[in-house]
């Protein structure tokens, strides 16, 4: 009963239909975003299903994380198990035969074969030198002879199962024990891991410190941001710097299981300097800025007040150093660049000193990533070693050195061996293939 049951697990449409049921889920992955707030999901899944909003579904089945939902990791579970199964049952069990030398000793076990001749005179002798030529190993026995080559093919879907159970090891392993986050981080600050968007159940959070040097951009000529830069360091529990590197868009910071990379950017201040005419007194002033939402574009505001009720408004949209002052009622008043100054009607001189840029920085740790790359890299390899083709020649000495039985099979590339049967077959004297 147990081996009926592995058996059932080695199945080959039961493997298809976990994989074809994992391909369905994985699309489905791909259609909705993985790991944003619930936010995110009320105010874009509004459509509803049986009298429910979309958006509860989705997060009730754990459709907005779910390639790290307990079910998905089963599925994959039972497709991992049923490969162990199917490695053990038929693909060990078929590379032991295959490497059993076995003989034809009757004429009438030639007729299973494709390839075959038939009353031929054959001098056995030219033969072996033809196959040997042809890397076959040949083994011989009285009147009879057995010839192969291409073993290697029956260990690629062996490596494959296993290439296989490695990618699903690692991105097992990733899921229960990797996490992500995202954070904002003015330049010169230090800071931890905090804002943790994604973790698996035994992920554990480092607690090393890092601090952004300097952040960056670069422009195009019409004025759009090109790329942006962020020079980061870590340090260690003493406050001394390990590692430092400067990264940008699609070239992150690799540290041991750490991985930094760069996703966004904005401005979280501006710093003012303020001159009250009629006392004479300078004042220093940092003002915070809120981003301004449902924009096709990025765009910072602040409200620099003089009074209870008056003040200007300022807007903000790059980091080059260009701010646009608005009065109250939203009537544009005038631009500024760093280090210029205006006059207010209030007897009040407003100097624009800089603006406080923060990064955005995307951490990512995967201890399963590596096992990833070598499982994908021996899949290749095996698939490769795959299509190899495993070919057998047999010979039967039916009458002395007067009638041959001569025959051959392959599992791929059957015309490249009827041609090499062809050639052998100039070797003999009469008779058809």
């Amino acid at each position: 009963m147990i081996r009926n049951t592995f058996k059932n697990f080695a199945n080959l449409k039961f493997a298809i239909l976990l994989l074809l049921i994992i391909s369905i889920f994985s699309s489905i992955g791909s259609l909705i975003e993985q790991n944003r707030g619930i936010e995110f999901y009320q105010n874009n899944y509004t459509n509803r299903i049986f009298g429910l909003p979309l958006w509860k579904p989705i997060v009730l089945l754990g459709l907005d994380d779910i390639y790290n939902t307990w079910w998905f990791l089963f599925i994959l579970f039972l497709f991992g198990f049923s490969l162990v199964c199917c490695t053990f049952i038929q693909q060990l069990p078929t590379l032991n035969f295959s490497r059993k030398f076995f003989f034809y000793k009757r004429a009438n076990q030639f007729n299973k074969l494709e390839f075959k001749v038939k009353k031929t005179k054959i001098f056995q002798s030219r033969l072996n030198s033809h196959l040997l030529k042809g890397n076959y190993s040949i083994f011989q026995q009285y009147n009879t002879l057995y010839a192969y080559k291409g073993l290697i093919s029956r260990i690629g879907p062996i490596v494959v199962h296993l290439s296989i159970l490695v990618v699903l090891l690692g991105s097992t392993l990733g899921s229960l024990t990797g996490f992500n986050s995202q954070e904002f981080v003015p330049k010169t600050e230090l800071f931890h891991i905090q804002n943790i968007i994604r973790t698996g159940n035994f992920s554990l959070v480092d607690p090393t410190a890092f601090r952004i040097n300097d952040f960056w951009s670069t422009y195009k000529k019409s004025g759009e941001i090109k790329q942006f830069y962020s020079d980061i360091s870590i340090l260690n529990g003493k406050g001394l710097e390990i590692n430092r590197k400067t990264i940008s868009v699609n070239n992150p910071l690799i540290s041991h299981d750490l991985t930094f990379y760069q996703t966004d950017w904005g401005i979280v201040g501006l710093r003012f300097k303020l001159l009250n005419t009629k006392f004479i007194n300078s004042t220093l002033l940092q003002l915070p800025l809120s981003k301004i939402r449902d924009s096709n574009q990025k765009l910072w505001m602040s409200w620099l007040p003089f009074t209870k009720k008056n003040g200007l408004i300022i807007i903000i949209k790059d980091g080059r150093g260009q701010v646009q002052i608005y009065n109250k009622e939203g009537k544009f008043q005038n631009t500024l660049n760093f280090g210029e100054t205006i006059f207010n009607m209030n007897n009040i001189i407003i100097t624009l000193l800089d603006c406080i840029t923060s990064t955005g920085i995307q951490i990512k740790v995967d201890p399963g990533i590596n096992l990833i790359y070598f499982g994908f890299f021996f899949l290749i390899l095996s698939s490769l070693i795959s299509y190899t083709s495993f070919s057998e020649i047999w010979l039967l000495n039916i009458k002395k050195n007067t009638q041959h039985m001569f025959g051959g099979r392959t599992n791929r590339s059957k015309i490249s061996f009827k041609i090499e049967l062809v050639k052998l077959k100039q070797l003999f004297n009469d008779n058809t293939i």
